[in-house]
C-alpha cells in the first residue's frame, strides 16, 4: 500500500512528492499506536485540483515551431499541463524547413559509422564559430582555439546533444540514420532520415504526438493556432516581479487571458524588414542590421521577432543583435529571381560532394568552410556571378530526396552531361573541365597524404577510403586532415565522380539572411535574464528556447545546430517552466491541502508544516477566476505590462 506524503523542506518552501511503500503490518502498528478515529480518507491534490485552485499553474509556450513542441511535451512529461499558442494558422515554423539534419554526438548512427567523435570535440568546433575563428586557424596563431572562452550555453548543448538526439528516437520515432558531413564541424555529426527533409520529418512527428495528446486529454494539452500573443503580463514594475501570463487575440480579434509561467519559442527575425512604403521603426533587421535590408531570405513572413520584442518591452535584455547569418545557397528560380524569399539548398549537398562554380567556371572558396566564409567569398566576387552549385551522380545519388525535390520545384535541373551544363548556362567548358581535373588532383593527393582512396567512398579522404572506419584507423585520422587545396579544402567527398560527359545536377544560388543568431539573453536554464549585461538577474516565469534567444551561437551558427538547439533548450525551457511551477504554485497549495490532512487524521508525532496564509489561497484563487473569466478586453489592473505592437 502507497501514501504519497507532500514534504515541506524548510527555509527554500520547496515542495517535493514522497512516495513511501509501507508493509501492512506497519500500517497496522501505526493506526492501533497513533489514530484514534480515522475518517473518510481525503484525496491529494491532482493536477485537475491544481487546474481549479491554484490558476495560472499552466505552462504557457508562445510559438510552435521545433523549439515550442519540444518545450510543451517536456512540461508535459515532468506533470504541467500547457497550452501552446502560434499565430499561425498552423504549427512548425521554419523548423520544418530545415533540410541538413540536426547535429548531435554520440549517437548510434556514428558508432555504426566507426565515427570517432565526442563532446568535448563538438564543443571546440562549435566554439570556433562562435567567435569567428576559422576551422584552419593554426596553433599558436593570434586567433589560439584553446584560449577562447566557452559559453555555458555551447557547452550545455553539446552535452545534451547525443541524449536528446535518443529522445527523439526514443519517444517519436524519428529516423537519425543517415550521417552528413556539415561546414565547421570537423566530424560528420549531422543527422537525418531516409526518407524525408529532416526538419519537416522531426517537427511533424512531435506535433503529431502533442496534437494526440490534446484529443486524449485536453485539460493537459491544449493547442490554440490563429492566436496572436500581444503582450507579456508582469502585474508589477519591481525588477523581481515574475511574468504571470500572457494576452493573446483569437482569430476573431478578441482578447484572452491566460495565467502561467510563459516560455518564448517564437523564433528569429529573418523576415524582420521595413517594408517598402519607408522606414520602419519595429523591423528588428533594420534596428540592428540595416545593411542587410536588400537581401531576399529564407524564412516565412512569420519570422518577426514577436517574442523579442515583448520580452524586451518587460526588460528581458537582448545579445547578439549585430549577428545575422547569411547563408550561401539560396535557391534562385529561374521563373522569378528577383523574389525576396528563396528556398534554401541544403548544406548537406555540398557535403555530400556538390561543389560552386561562378559563371566563369571557376571554383573559388572551400565548399565546406562555415556559412558566413563561404557567403563572404561569394559577396566579393559579385562581378563574377551568378554562382552555381554542381553535383555528380553519386552525390546526388546520396541526397536522392532533396535532388528531387529541387527538381520537382524547377530550382535545380539535371543535365545528360557537364557539357550540356556548359552550354545552357553559357559557362566555358573548357574552364570548368580544368576546375574539375584540379579538383580530382587534388583530392588524390589529399587522399595519398593520409594513405586514402581518392574521394569515392563514404568516408573517402576522411578515414581513407573505407565505408566504416575501424577505431585505430579513425583515432590515426582524427587531427590527420591530409593536404589541403588551395582553397583550405580538406575533404573530397565522390571527387573522383566527375565527368564531363557524364549526368550533372545543378542549380543557381545567391547569398541571403537565414538565422538570427542575435536575441533574448538567458542562462543555461533558459531563464530569462534582464538587461543589465553585468548582471544575471532573471525574470521568473519566463523562459526563451529556440532562434528566439540569443548568445547560443555567437556570431556564426554551424549546420545543424539549429535543430539541436530547439532540441535541447525547447526540453530545458519545459523542465524548468514546469519546476517553476511546482514551486510557485504546487508547493502553497499542497502545504495547505497537507495541514488539513493532518488535522483530520490527528497525527501527534509528525513535525508541524508552518500553514499557508488565508490570504494567500485566497490569491490563488482569485486568480483562477480571474484567468477563467478571460474579459474580451484586459483591464489595466489586470494587465500592467505595456503593450507590445503586433508584428
Amino acid at each position: 500500500m502507497c501514501f504519497c506524503f507532500i514534504l515541506y523542506l524548510g527555509k527554500k518552501k520547496c515542495f517535493s512528492i514522497l512516495s513511501l511503500s509501507l508493509s501492512l503490518s506497519l500500517l497496522h502498528q501505526l493506526f492501533k499506536r497513533t489514530f484514534k478515529q480515522l475518517p473518510s480518507p481525503l484525496p491529494l491534490p491532482t493536477m485537475t485540483d491544481l487546474d481549479a485552485t491554484a490558476g495560472g499553474n499552466r505552462v504557457i509556450v508562445i510559438g510552435g515551431g521545433l523549439a515550442g513542441v519540444c518545450a510543451a511535451h517536456s512540461a508535459l512529461q515532468h506533470g504541467a499541463s500547457v497550452l501552446l499558442l502560434d499565430k499561425s494558422a498552423f504549427l512548425g515554423g521554419n523548423s520544418t524547413k530545415a533540410s541538413s539534419g540536426i547535429a548531435g554526438t554520440p549517437t548510434q548512427a556514428q558508432i555504426s559509422a566507426g565515427v570517432l567523435d565526442g563532446v568535448e570535440l563538438f564543443i571546440k568546433d562549435t566554439n570556433r564559430s562562435f567567435h569567428g575563428v576559422n576551422a584552419t586557424t593554426t596553433v599558436g596563431a593570434a586567433a589560439d582555439t584553446a584560449a577562447l572562452p566557452v559559453s555555458p550555453l555551447v557547452a550545455e548543448m553539446a552535452r545534451l546533444s547525443g541524449p536528446s538526439l535518443d529522445w527523439l528516437v526514443k519517444y517519436f520515432n524519428c529516423d537519425l540514420s543517415v550521417l552528413g558531413f556539415m561546414g565547421g564541424h570537423s566530424q560528420p555529426r549531422t543527422h537525418r532520415g531516409k526518407a524525408k527533409m529532416p526538419g519537416m520529418a522531426i517537427t511533424y512527428a512531435l506535433i503529431n504526438a502533442l496534437e494526440a495528446e490534446q484529443k486524449k486529454n485536453a485539460d493537459r494539452a491544449r493547442i490554440v493556432t490563429r492566436a496572436r500573443v500581444v503582450r507579456l503580463i508582469r502585474d508589477s514594475a519591481d525588477a523581481a516581479a515574475p511574468v504571470t501570463g500572457v494576452v493573446y487575440a483569437d482569430k476573431d480579434g478578441k482578447q484572452h487571458v491566460a495565467r502561467g509561467a510563459v516560455v518564448i519559442a517564437t523564433g528569429g527575425y529573418a523576415a524582420d524588414f521595413a517594408d517598402a512604403s519607408g522606414p520602419s521603426t519595429t523591423s528588428l533587421i533594420a534596428r540592428f542590421t540595416p545593411q542587410l535590408s536588400r537581401f531576399a531570405t529564407t524564412n516565412g513572413a512569420h519570422a518577426t521577432g514577436d517574442g523579442i520584442k515583448m520580452a524586451e518591452q518587460v526588460g528581458a535584455g537582448l545579445v547578439d543583435m549585430q549577428y545575422v547569418q547569411v547563408h550561401p545557397s539560396g535557391l534562385v528560380d529561374p521563373k522569378d529571381p528577383g523574389n525576396h524569399i528563396k528556398f534554401l539548398c541544403a548544406e548537406a549537398t555540398r557535403g555530400a560532394g556538390g561543389i560552386v562554380v561562378d559563371q566563369h567556371g571557376e571554383r573559388f572558396v572551400d565548399e565546406l568552410g562555415r556559412r558566413d566564409q563561404v557567403s563572404h567569398a561569394m559577396l566579393q566576387r559579385q562581378a563574377r556571378a551568378p554562382f552555381y552549385l554542381v553535383l555528380n551522380e553519386q552525390s546526388a545519388k546520396e541526397m536522392d530526396h532533396h535532388c528531387k525535390h529541387y527538381e520537382g520545384r524547377g530550382l535545380m535541373t539535371r543535365y545528360p552531361s557537364i557539357t550540356a551544363f556548359c552550354e545552357a548556362a553559357k559557362v566555358p567548358r573548357e574552364a570548368l573541365a580544368r576546375t574539375l581535373q584540379q579538383y580530382q588532383r587534388d583530392a588524390v593527393a589529399n587522399a595519398a597524404s593520409r594513405g586514402g582512396s581518392g574521394g569515392r567512398g563514404f568516408f573517402a579522404g576522411l578515414f581513407g577510403g573505407g565505408r566504416k572506419a575501424p577505431a585505430a584507423a579513425a583515432a590515426a585520422t582524427l587531427n590527420n586532415k591530409g593536404t589541403p587545396d588551395a582553397y583550405g579544402k580538406t575533404l573530397f567527398r565522390n571527387a573522383a565522380h566527375f565527368d564531363m560527359g557524364r549526368p550533372v545536377y545543378v542549380a543557381q544560388i545567391a547569398p541571403v539572411v537565414h538565422y538570427t543568431m542575435g536575441g533574448i539573453r538567458v542562462n543555461a536554464k533558459t531563464e530569462v535574464l534582464g538587461a543589465a549585461a553585468e548582471k544575471e538577474e532573471r525574470i521568473p516565469g519566463l523562459y526563451c528556447a529556440g532562434e528566439a534567444a540569443g548568445g547560443v551561437h555567437g556570431k556564426n551558427r554551424l549546420g545543424g545546430n539549429s535543430l539541436l538547439d530547439c532540441v535541447v533548450y525547447g526540453r530545458v525551457a519545459g523542465t524548468e517552466a514546469a519546476r517553476y511551477l511546482l514551486d510557485t504554485y504546487l508547493g502553497p497549495f499542497s502545504s495547505h491541502r497537507l495541514n488539513v490532512i493532518y488535522t483530520q487524521l490527528q497525527l501527534e508525532e509528525l513535525p508541524a508544516v508552518p500553514p499557508v496564509p488565508t490570504t494567500d489561497v485566497a490569491a490563488l484563487e482569485a486568480a483562477t477566476k480571474a484567468a477563467d473569466a478571460t474579459p474580451a478586453a484586459p483591464t489595466p489592473a489586470a494587465v500592467a505590462a505595456p503593450a507590445a505592437a503586433a508584428a
